[in-house]
């Protein structure tokens, strides 16, 4: 899915932004709470949301409690605010709270294969007047809460909260923090069967790409995991949560491979990675892996980033713990500073990876037949 958002972005920046807003037929913009919210809304859009710290727009409530208050705006890359056509799709108010739904792509006359979000806005009264607000933060008023330690968990009515599986999460907090030596926080676990629940629940009625994904997924934002499929354990969301704010100069493949060490991805260990990306790397032989960082994924359950940084996490705790794995988390963010990382912690030159790499991979799957 991020691929596919990437690509849309990538046809934005070569043709050139451009702001639209447009109007649903039926919006009755004759009543004046529904011209209340419509201006509302083209004014916080007309604010370059992207880059706000504080919005006259945005309820104060949410706006004091996180730093990226607009939790939808960080749900995209580069964001949601980029100059997409937008539209307005419909408003639905009640007493004093409400939402208004928008469409945001690439509209070109009547056709709608550019449209990369259907998302809602709540709405909700303060002082007198609407202000925006997430529309997790209404939904969530339905599901269930169960509060065990620094994390409150939530989850639908028909799920039946696994306490045993809670505590063993925690545990992981516990032994990652320490490990880590990083600090403790609270944070809030949304889970749900299907990722495409807690998309929902988040105010997607689409988003681009959703159709792909399938089995067990998550992500981590700010102080909140979103888990679809694995129920209360879901460690590898939990340790970008807690340890990822810590390392501001650390790289994507060092948190990523990390984090799929300690708590697998997508559902499956990193042994597991391990053996498929074995037995892809032997059918094609064709692929460089000294240029590795260029690699995005091997399918839709398995990635480069995924596994082959959880095999290179594995030989730097094999060799020095995790003071160098901490080490890694602090060895700087460009491409050039994680080759040079691999080079210092485990003496493999870039130009030699490919070799090592697929050498490795062999010994890995050499030594899971033998258990």
């Amino acid at each position: 899915m991020k691929n596919i958002i990437g690509l849309f972005f990538c046809f934005l920046v070569v043709h050139g932004f451009g702001q639209e807003i447009s109007y649903a037929d039926d919006i009755d913009q004759t009543k004046p709470e529904v011209m209340e919210v419509l201006a509302l809304f083209e004014n916080y859009l007309h604010s370059n949301p992207a880059n706000l710290k504080s919005s006259p727009y945005w309820n104060k409530a949410e706006q004091e409690k996180h730093r990226q208050f607009d939790f939808l705006e960080s749900e995209f890359q580069p964001s949601l605010y980029m100059g997409l056509a937008t539209k307005v799709l419909s408003i639905d108010l009640n007493e004093n709270s409400g939402f208004i739904k928008v469409s945001y792509g690439r509209i070109v006359k009547q056709d709608s294969s550019g449209l990369l979000a259907i998302v809602n806005y709540g709405l909700k009264r303060e002082d007198g007047s609407y202000k925006l607000c997430n529309a997790l933060s209404i939904n969530k008023e339905k599901w269930s809460c169960t509060s065990l330690g620094l994390v409150d968990f939530y989850y639908p009515p028909y799920h039946q909260f696994d306490t045993l599986k809670a505590k063993k999460l925690l545990a992981f907090v516990d032994e990652t923090c320490r490990n880590f030596k990083v600090p403790k926080k609270a944070f809030e676990y949304y889970l749900a069967d299907t990722y495409l629940e807690i998309q929902r629940l988040k105010g997607f009625d689409y988003a681009m790409g959703e159709k792909y994904s399938s089995g067990p997924s998550g992500k981590a934002s700010e102080a909140k995991v979103y888990c679809g499929g694995l129920g209360e354990y879901y460690p590898h969301e939990v340790f970008h949560v807690l340890v990822d704010p810590q390392f501001p100069n650390r790289h994507f493949w060092a948190s990523e491979g990390i984090a799929t060490l300690l708590g697998g991805s997508r559902g499956e260990s990193l042994d597991w990675h391990l053996i498929k990306a074995h037995h892809f790397l032997l059918a094609h032989p064709e692929i460089d892996l000294n240029h590795m960082l260029e690699l995005r994924n091997m399918d839709l359950q398995t990635a480069f980033h995924y596994v082959l940084g959880g095999l290179i996490a594995r030989r730097l705790y094999q060799t020095g713990g995790w003071e160098m794995l901490i080490a890694l988390m602090q060895s700087g963010n460009t491409d050039a500073d994680y080759y040079q990382a691999i080079e210092d912690f485990l003496c493999v030159k870039q130009a030699n990876l490919n070799a090592y790499i697929r050498k490795e991979l062999a010994l890995e799957v050499s030594h899971l037949s033998e258990e």
